[in-house]
C-alpha cells in the first residue's frame, strides 16, 4: 500500500551517499584507478578491524581404521586493523568571481566544485596507495596504511638491490613466491610506472609483429597488456603514484582486487553549509575512509629497480 504525499528515499536520486562518490569514480583523473577497481564496504568506527584466518598446512589426513581420532588443534582468527583517514577538499569562491562571465562559459562555484571531485579522488587514491599509519593522537592528521604498507609482511615484500633490472625471470620468481603463500590466491592485477611499463613491453620476443586489421591498415604491436605466467595471468596497468620521481628506485604493485577493500565511516559529500564571513560561497568535498585487506599473502610489493628503460 503506498504512503499518499509522504516523501520517500525511493528514486531520491539526491542523495549523497550514490551521486558524489559516482562523480569522483567517474571524474578521477587517474588512467587505471584502484579506488575505482576496489569494492566498497563500511567502517562502523575510526579504528576499523577486520578478521583472517588461516588453514592448516597440507598433509596426510589418513585414520586408522576403528581407532579414535586425534583431533587437530584449532588457531584463531588473526585481527587486522586500520585507522579510518578524513579526506576534504575544500574550496571558497568570490562572489563577484561568480558573477564575471568567463570563455569557459560556465559558474565558476559549480566548476570549481567539479575540479574540488576530481582533486578528492585523486587524493583517495594516493592515499591508498602510498599512505603510511599515523595515529592521529596529540593533535597529529590520522592517516591510513594504503595497500603498500598493509599488505607488507616478509612474505609479500622483496627489495632487490638498487639499479636490478626488471626482467620477465624476475616476475616468474615472484609470482612463484606469491602462489606457494598464499593458498593459491594470487595477484591478477601489476602496477608500474612509465618506466617499468616500457621495460615489460620488451618481455618477449613479440616487438614488431605486423598485424592486419579489415580497413587494410598495418599496425606495430608493441605493448604488453596481459603476460601470462606458470602460476596466473596477470594484467599490467599504468599507475601515476605507483612509482614518482622522488623515489630512489622503480617499483612494482600487484594486487588481487577481490582481497582489498575501501570501507567508508563517511562516504564522500558536498559540505555546502559551511560558514561564511564575506562576499564568498564555501563548500568542500569531504569523505572518510579506509583499507581493508582481506588476505596480505595475495597481493606483493617489490622494489629496487633500474629507473631507465
Amino acid at each position: 500500500m503506498s504512503v499518499s504525499n509522504a516523501y520517500l528515499t525511493y528514486g531520491d536520486v539526491s542523495r549523497k551517499e550514490d551521486v558524489v562518490l559516482n562523480a569522483i569514480e567517474t571524474l578521477t583523473a587517474v588512467e587505471n584507478s584502484i579506488f575505482n577497481m576496489l569494492g566498497k564496504t563500511e567502517a562502523i568506527d575510526t579504528v576499523h578491524s577486520f578478521l583472517v584466518d588461516t588453514l592448516q598446512t597440507p598433509a596426510s589426513g589418513a585414520v586408522q581404521m576403528g581407532a579414535d581420532f586425534s583431533y587437530n588443534a584449532l588457531t584463531q582468527p588473526a585481527r587486522l586493523t586500520n585507522i579510518v583517514q578524513e579526506i576534504a577538499q575544500p574550496i571558497r569562491v568570490a562572489r563577484v568571481q561568480q558573477k564575471v562571465q568567463h570563455y569557459h562559459g560556465q559558474n565558476e562555484l559549480q566548476r570549481q566544485v567539479s575540479k574540488a571531485l576530481k582533486d578528492w579522488g585523486n587524493s583517495a587514491e594516493f592515499d591508498l596507495v602510498r599512505s603510511t599509519l599515523v595515529s592521529g593522537v596529540s593533535g597529529t592528521v590520522a592517516k591510513m596504511n594504503g595497500i603498500i604498507a598493509a599488505i607488507s609482511k616478509s612474505t609479500t615484500v622483496t627489495a632487490h638491490t638498487s639499479g636490478t633490472v626488471w626482467s620477465a625471470t624476475i616476475l616468474d620468481g615472484l609470482m612463484q613466491n606469491n602462489m606457494e603463500n598464499s593458498n593459491g590466491d594470487v595477484a591478477t592485477e601489476i602496477f608500474v610506472g612509465g618506466v617499468l611499463k616500457r621495460v615489460t613491453d620488451n618481455f618477449t620476443q613479440k616487438s614488431n609483429i605486423v598485424v592486419n586489421n579489415p580497413q587494410g591498415q598495418m599496425t606495430i604491436v608493441r605493448t604488453v597488456t596481459t603476460y601470462e605466467t606458470s602460476f596466473g595471468t596477470v594484467t599490467f596497468r599504468y599507475h601515476r603514484y605507483v612509482q614518482q620521481t622522488a623515489d630512489a628506485t622503480s617499483r612494482v604493485l600487484a594486487i588481487r582486487p577481490e582481497k582489498l577493500k575501501v570501507a567508508f565511516l563517511d562516504r564522500p559529500y558536498i559540505i555546502t553549509d559551511l560558514s561564511k564571513a564575506g562576499a564568498y560561497d564555501p563548500r568542500a568535498v569531504y569523505g572518510s575512509m579506509t583499507l581493508e585487506v582481506r588476505n596480505q599473502d595475495s597481493n606483493w610489493y617489490t622494489s629496487g629497480f633500474l629507473k631507465t628503460a
